[in-house]
């Protein structure tokens, strides 16, 4: 037999067809027992070791390198040879490599050069194991007269000879380039070739040396812990100490045995896992963020379960106070990394990131790499520009084809699909390349929160790679920990952005210090914000669905708030039903068994949290914590064999403890089908707070509070209105922007008041509005003269101007808008004259007043420029002092009843019934919200001539359809 030593996969991005799966089935199929991928990186050293062992195949790592355009390919003998290739591979990402790097690395290393480089000779001389790689006979010859042993390779970029075809078209997703570039099909016989076919094709002797080179090569990658060092002399007693201080302060020196014995023993696990560094680098980089002036967050996942991750200000959660399970999160029985995330608002994430590379070392510290790819849609896209297909072809395949289906798929289950490829020659080479390319490696990422932090500099551990300023790990995530290397999440929250905002503003205008992580959380007025539903813009709780449950839920504490987090989710949500009843008394509590019941009375005997699953093994079988966790994983992940076994165990236990079997079994039964979905209440607590903080800022600032959430939704029409609708209800007053006034970029609150920036406004983007505001900031603008004189040639557009006075920008200089428009073009006329004169050295133009334009029209204009309506609302004047119209916003508390409402007509959609009768949807809104109308045939028939921003009162009934409420029309009278 014979291995292939030149294997390119799709890690080396867009430039071969092979994806390592397909590569290990191809290689079975033809008795081929080791493998080398010689990528231009190392990107795929892990997934190739790993499933090559998994299969018995012998993996060999190699890497395709250029020096002053010649290329060499390098493979690794042993560990300290994969060590000298990580160098290299990492030394590539920085710089050129030149040959004295290569010297210095050599060691252990097997080098295949090719005939022509002219430095085989050099290159000889510092490799012990040197071949020049051949791939016919006259190569062999060749190189065989000039001295050199040879050895069979191929470069493999796909795996079966058909398919040279479409390699080029990967190329030019790669270059950016199309068909009308011209393709060239060169890239024959570089398929997986079979024993049989390279025999034909050079001697004996250099098909051995592939098998002498695989039998050289043995990698074993040996695990060691590269744990970042905190630096003090003893980590364990530092972190002793620190804890038991830290929880002394936390608890105001009221600290009683239960807290002190599950100190000393979570304390114990952790320094006899050797994780003590681990949690003082975490406490240390929290501790900086926080003297920063950093919003932290509370908590995330299993960590707040850790008694030493409070007393440390790691969480702000008590785990003893929410019966929190330490083995939650670190398991002493099932020894993995503690993995403790952490949130920061968005924008200081990267603060902290700088502040952990410059203590730790830059070569110590690196993200994460990911690989987007070829997803369907995306491959689509690409091979449809590749191609030149029309647009409208394109958009169709992308619009039909969901993200979990491939091409084959849609093709397979899509009629009007499969005649459009069948009807088109190109069509049908895009579907056959797009199914060959899906799911292929596309570009790398960044993880979106992972940073590794090691002892020791991490290019002697791993591959590198440089994005930007910032080293990666040439590995996925998965891989890192069986590297010996630690991860942890620092995550950027917009929710802590605008919990931080909103305290500065608060700060800046009240001269107010709220110290947020002081707070009630069984505060009366804000748990009643979430008994009525009005949760909009708070974390976790803002969906439709979640709001309706609130009101059905009636929540009374915080625990009311955690267990909602809860059951809103895919799988306890179906017993949402009977949790309801089972609160009000409506329905019987069946704990089981009532020794079970202080484990599920908080739930009304429905298991949601995992930790309930492991509190029952250990109430009932006897497990320890430990044990009780690595039940709760095998049920979760439905590990037949282990749960074979366990539930014995379980049974067993349950007997012994003085259960009958026929209990036990029953018990067992009912943990495993929840088990699934069981939530992490560690995690629901640490949420909840967040979402209380918010809830907190909303009852108490709501100004602040709906300031912040508009400047998070600037450009969202949708949201926008949402929020501007609920300040109105409020008796907030929205204000549109001031030239004088305004921010560029946020929502300014002044006095009572809320100030739009200039930003909202179309046609004023974030470059132009700062231009003004930098200008405004030297000295206010006196008059419509002044403002223009200043800004004019720096915007230069009249497009900018006009929208800039219909969005009521310059009515503080005391002209209406009809006014500034008739006489825009003798302002701007006059400023083009005198922009280079001294000011007065012309007479300004007077400025003649002009009667206002009629209310509907600046609205209507009010709506094109911000994309709604600000000041008013086109329904208002009609709704003014009669008694008998409802406001939009009040219909969900009138289902099935017979109202009234006025609406402006947003959109309007005709559909045809089954019966061949036109019916029509209308989108109408007024100044508290939108509605769907539904004009069944015989009302849509009197009423044909609908259309667009008509106003219309119309009489029906309220009713719901799909959670969204909706009006069935009975009658319209249009007034305008």
């Amino acid at each position: 037999m014979y291995t292939p030593l030149f294997i390119k996969t799709d890690y080396s991005l867009l430039s071969s067809l092979i994806k390592i799966d397909d590569l290990i089935t191809k290689c079975k199929k033809l008795n081929i027992t080791s493998i080398a991928i010689c990528d231009n990186n190392l990107f795929g050293t892990m997934e190739l070791i790993h499933k090559c062992n998994k299969e018995n195949i012998k993996p060999i790592i190699g890497l395709d390198l250029k020096i002053n355009e010649e290329r060499i390919l390098l493979y690794a003998k042993n560990d300290i040879g994969y060590y000298n290739l990580v160098l290299i591979e990492s030394l590539k990402n920085e710089k050129e490599i030149t040959v004295e790097d290569l010297k210095e690395h050599s060691q252990e290393l097997i080098c295949i050069s090719f005939k022509d480089n002219k430095k085989n000779q050099l290159y000889k001389s510092f490799y012990n194991d040197f071949y020049i790689g051949i791939n016919n006979k006259k190569g062999e010859q060749n190189a065989k007269e000039q001295g050199y042993e040879t050895v069979f390779i191929n470069e493999t970029l796909y795996l079966e000879d058909y398919l040279y075809k479409y390699l080029p078209y990967i190329f030019m997703i790669r270059d950016g380039k199309t068909i009308n570039d011209g393709i060239e099909f060169t890239y024959q016989h570089n398929h997986l070739l079979s024993y049989q076919e390279v025999i034909t094709l050079c001697s004996k002797r250099s098909i051995d040396n592939t098998i002498k080179i695989a039998n050289l090569c043995n990698i074993k990658l040996k695990h060691e812990l590269y744990m970042p060092k905190y630096n003090v002399e003893n980590s364990k007693e530092f972190l002793v100490k620190l804890a038991e201080k830290g929880l002394y302060k936390r608890l105001n020196n009221n600290v009683n045995e239960t807290y002190k014995k599950r100190l000393k023993y979570e304390l114990e696990i952790i320094c006899k896992m050797n994780f003590e560094d681990y949690f003082l680098v975490v406490y240390d980089y929290i501790k900086y963020a926080k003297k920063k002036g950093i919003l932290v967050g509370p908590g995330r996942g299993s960590a707040a379960g850790s008694l030493v991750s409070y007393s440390l200000g790691i969480t702000d959660v008590d785990p003893i106070k929410y019966n929190l399970l330490f083995e939650r999160f670190l398991n002493p029985e099932r020894v993995t990394m503690p993995d403790i995330d952490t949130d920061f608002p968005d924008i200081d994430r990267d603060d902290v990131i700088n502040y952990v590379k410059e203590k730790y070392g830059e070569k110590n510290t690196a993200g994460i790499i990911t690989f987007g790819t070829l997803a369907s849609k995306q491959a689509i896209r690409d091979v449809g520009r590749v191609l030149n297909i029309r647009n409208t072809d394109i958009d169709y395949l992308s619009k039909k084809i969901n993200s979990k289906e491939s091409i084959k798929d849609l093709k397979k289950k899509d009629q009007s699909v499969n005649e459009l490829i069948e009807s088109d020659n190109k069509l049908r080479l895009l579907y056959n390349i797009v199914s060959l390319i899906e799911n292929n490696k596309r570009h790398t990422s960044i993880h979106a929160a992972g940073i590794v932090i090691s002892r020791k500099p991490l290019n002697e551990i791993l591959p590198i790679f440089k994005s930007n300023d910032m080293n990666l790990t040439e590995y996925t995530m998965e891989y890192l920990e069986e590297l010996g290397l630690i991860k942890m999440d620092f995550l950027g929250i917009k929710n802590l952005t605008i919990i931080k905002n909103i305290l500065n503003d608060i700060k800046e205008n009240e001269h107010k210090d709220i110290n947020i992580n002081d707070i009630d959380l069984n505060d009366p007025k804000v748990i009643e914000l979430f008994a009525k539903g009005d949760t909009s813009g708070i974390f976790q709780f803002e969906s439709e669905g979640m709001r309706r449950f609130l009101i059905d839920l009636k929540p009374k504490n915080f625990d009311d708030i955690c267990n909602a987090m809860a059951f809103y989710r895919p799988g306890p949500a179906s017993n949402i039903p009977s949790y309801i009843k089972r609160r009000e008394n409506k329905e019987k509590i069946d704990y089981i068994d009532d020794r079970l019941k202080d484990i599920l009375e908080p739930t009304k005997g429905i298991i949601v949290y995992q930790e309930q699953i492991m509190q029952i093994a250990n109430k009932m079988a006897g497990y320890s914590y430990g044990e009780a966790d690595i039940l709760r994983r095998a049920m979760s992940k439905k590990k037949l064999e282990i749960l074979k076994n366990e539930k014995e165990k379980f049974i067993n236990g349950s007997i012994k403890n003085g259960y009958t079997k026929e209990i036990s079994e029953k018990v067992y039964e009912y943990i495993l089908n929840f088990a699934n979905y069981g939530f992490n209440k560690s995690h629901s607590v640490s949420y909840s707070i967040v979402a209380i903080r918010m809830a907190y800022l909303k009852c108490y600032y709501k100004k602040y509070f709906y300031s912040n959430l508009l400047n998070n939704v600037i450009g969202s029409v949708e949201k926008t209105i949402e929020y501007l609708q609920e300040l109105k209800k409020m008796n907030i007053k929205v204000l549109p922007p001031d030239i004088n006034v305004s921010f560029d970029n946020k929502y300014r609150v002044i006095g009572n008041l809320i100030i739009m920036p200039l930003s909202s406004i179309r046609n004023i983007g974030g470059a132009i509005s700062s231009k003004i505001i930098e200008e405004r900031d030297k000295n206010k603008f006196s008059d419509i003269y002044d403002f223009l004189r200043r800004t004019y040639q720096k915007t230069n557009n009249i497009k900018v101007l006009t929208s800039l006075i219909y969005s009521h920008s310059l009515q503080s200089f005391g002209y209406n808008i009809n006014t500034l428009l008739q006489n825009t073009e003798s302002m701007t006329n006059y400023i083009d004259l005198t922009i280079d004169l001294e000011e007065n050295t012309i007479e300004k133009p007077i400025i003649k007043h002009e009667e206002e334009l009629d209310i509907d029209e600046i609205l209507e204009q009010e709506k094109e420029v911000f994309g709604f309506y600000v000041t008013s609302h086109k329904t208002e004047k009609y709704k003014l002092n009669n008694k008998e119209i409802m406001d939009i916003c009040l219909l969900e508390n009138n289902l099935g009843k017979i109202v009234n409402i006025i609406v402006n007509v947003d959109r309007t959609k005709e559909i045809t019934t089954k019966k061949n009768e036109p019916m029509c949807f209308i989108t109408g809104s007024d100044n508290t919200g939108s509605i769907s109308c539904t004009l069944f045939p015989k009302v849509y028939n009197e009423h044909k001539d609908i259309k667009k921003n008509d106003i219309l009162k119309i009489n029906g009934t309220v009713e719901k359809r799909f959670d969204e409420y909706q009006i069935i029309v009975n009658k319209i009278e249009k007034l305008k």
